[in-house]
């Protein structure tokens, strides 16, 4: 019996000397030396030892996403040293649909040496990354990448990623002569974690999908900072983006945080994250807050090739978020429209499964409450069946039209459906932009009460 692709024991041999297989932890020094190089801004320019600290974060122990054998590889046999020529790797996150909790996939890290590209190899190593996120019992894979190219592995744009509203330092009020600032920040500690995680979880009512971020993400988050490499090394040695402060109020008790870089890569300070909590009002905040940005701003240290000097602050809230709104059109500001994530849901079945109670509850508090009937879904290449009996999921299978007869409710492209599957846009906006997306009418009520549009902000929880 052939070994899955999913097994820690798993190698293939690719041809040309090339073979893929799953890392140890003593590949981090090859797998480091390829990022060093990758990310370089030119071909002639020396290895960025920051890139390679990427390996060091990733396949510690003690990163809460993935472990050292979860990077696929695939190193040259043909050089005396092996080296690693292309990577990617697998993290395990959670999260949930209308409160219904699931496991996602999140291939990271996705890169082939510029001598090795165009051979196929990262699709080679997608199939190891997908084979064990669903080995693993993952629903879902989603991916932050570059346009177009990972709907070549099955993947579609389907949540708002990022989004960023910018503002110039003039924008920031000045502190009244002799007035105390109302709140300041200090460092966050391993014993704010709690709080943090309450902070957190306030706003997610308000969004579909959310990211459960778990206890071990924060530590992680707060304690990476002091690593005695990451001591040694300082803030521009280590690939650590951002810290977290814990916002104070006049008492000196802890009322909210905020993710700021730690270093500087341009003109803009960049803000990742910002909650206060429920009682504190967000209009009597932001002036002494901004100021407290521009301060830590002020003091960070800039990468070597960035000699620009600090103009503004970007917060990279999304699409909207409670600083906007007090802001307002006022302010000078720039805004950049999210980008989005990859989704990818290889079985539409039991994923539909999983969150048909949210379905089912859509179905009782709309028209349609305890429907009974049939919907059948064309994906040209495929298509599902769903059967409702007295508003409930009876049935949720695979459905292929016939050769003839008009048996279809309604039809869209199979990545396409994604859209509406996680509510990100409506049927309407999916006609209005995709002629092969229709409905009859009697389907496109149910699809609409099935598939509103409806928010979702999912934050890509990572500090490298």
């Amino acid at each position: 019996m052939s070994t899955p692709l999913h097994a820690a024991t798993y190698a293939d041999d690719l041809g040309n000397g090339l073979i893929r297989r799953w890392s140890t932890a003593a590949d981090q020094p090859k797998i480091a030396q390829l990022m060093a190089h990758i990310f370089r801004d030119s071909a002639d320019a020396p290895p960025i030892g920051r890139a390679a600290d990427v390996a060091r974060v990733l396949m510690a122990d003690d990163f809460p996403f993935m472990g050292p054998d979860d990077f696929a590889i695939v190193i040259d046999t043909n050089k005396p040293d092996q080296p690693v020529v292309a990577y990617t790797c697998l993290w395990r996150l959670r999260w949930s649909y209308g409160g219904i909790a699931f496991d996602v996939g999140q291939p990271e890290m996705v890169a082939t040496d510029a001598d090795y590209r165009n051979r196929g190899l990262v699709r080679a190593l997608f199939a190891m990354v997908h084979a064990r996120s669903a080995a693993e019992g993952h629903l879902v894979q989603a991916i932050t990448g570059i346009p177009y190219f990972y709907r070549l592995f099955g993947y579609e744009f389907v949540l708002d990623l990022d989004g960023n509203l910018t503002i110039p330092l003039t924008a920031v009020p000045q502190q009244p002569d002799n007035a105390a600032e109302a709140y300041t920040l200090r460092l966050a500690t391993l014993d704010d974690v709690p709080q943090v995680m309450a902070l957190y979880a306030q706003p997610r009512g308000g969004s579909l999908v959310w990211h459960e971020a778990p206890a071990a993400f924060w530590r992680h988050f707060i304690a990476s900072w002091d690593d005695p490499f990451v001591q040694r090394n300082g803030p521009l040695g280590t690939i650590l983006s951002m810290r977290l402060h814990m916002i104070l109020d006049s008492s000196g008790a802890p009322v909210g945080y905020v993710g700021l870089a730690a270093k500087r890569w341009d003109e803009k300070l960049e803000v990742a994250a910002l909650q206060l909590a429920a009682d504190v009002n967000w209009q009597a905040a932001t002036p002494s807050l901004l100021r407290a940005f521009c301060r830590h701003a002020r003091q960070l240290p800039t990468i070597e090739s960035n000699d620009k000097a600090l103009e503004s602050i970007k917060f990279n809230f999304g699409r909207s978020h409670p600083l906007y709104a007090v802001l307002g059109d006022g302010v000078a500001q720039r805004y950049e429209p999210p980008y989005a994530w990859y989704l990818r849901v290889a079985d539409a079945p039991a994923f539909l499964r999983h969150i048909a109670p949210v379905l089912e509850d859509r179905l009782a508090r709309s028209l349609l409450s305890g429907y009974t009937g049939e919907l059948k879904l064309d994906f040209y290449s495929g298509g599902l069946r769903l059967v409702f009996d007295q508003g409930k999921l009876a049935v949720i299978e695979p459905w292929r039209a016939p050769a003839y007869g008009d048996e279809a409710d309604a039809g869209s492209p199979p990545l396409v459906f994604l859209q509406l599957l996680f509510c990100y846009r409506s049927l309407a906006e999916l006609r209005a932009f995709f002629p092969d997306v229709w409905a009859k009418p009697e389907a496109a009520l149910l699809l609409d009460t099935l598939f509103p549009k409806l928010p979702s902000v999912v934050h890509p929880l990572s500090n490298v």
